[in-house]
């Protein structure tokens, strides 16, 4: 447990890291700040979901899925790290695991609109010939 006067701590830290995410040279600073905290209160999902934000604003995604993945093991139905997940998935390519997030988001009732455009896109990206019979998807092949 932990005591008021660290929770206020925690707290501060966490309102000052989520301005610095609206500046991308200040994102670096936002990360160290939500880091401390997920490391004082890993049970503090808002913060888990920041820190996965920030990691995708600084193009770092398997840092990204791992912060979303913390909140989704403590919050299955936290739409938002759900939906980011499979944003950060579908760019890395593992556009299973996307729909699979985008399906889970869409049960945490994460806006349709923007599902849509997320598994429009999925569509255009995987097509027939990029399946196996069974309807999963062939893995990317990059050659470089």
């Amino acid at each position: 447990m932990v005591s008021r006067r660290m929770w206020g701590y925690i707290r501060s830290l966490y309102e000052q890291a989520l301005p610095l995410m609206k500046e991308p040279g200040n994102v670096p600073e936002a990360v160290e700040k939500l880091n401390l905290i997920v490391r004082v209160q890993p049970g503090f999902h808002e913060a888990t979901y920041a820190l996965g934000y920030a990691h995708f604003l600084n193009g770092e995604l398997d840092e990204a899925i791992r912060a979303w993945n913390m909140t989704v093991e403590a919050d299955p139905g936290n739409s938002k790290a759900s939906f980011g997940l499979a944003f950060a998935h579908m760019k890395n390519g593992d556009y299973e695991a996307s729909r699979r997030y985008a399906r889970m988001a869409r049960e945490g009732g994460y806006p349709e609109e923007k599902l849509r455009q997320l598994f429009d896109e999925l569509e255009v990206l995987t097509s027939p010939d990029d399946m196996y019979e069974d309807g999963t998807i062939l893995p990317a092949f990059d050659p470089v």
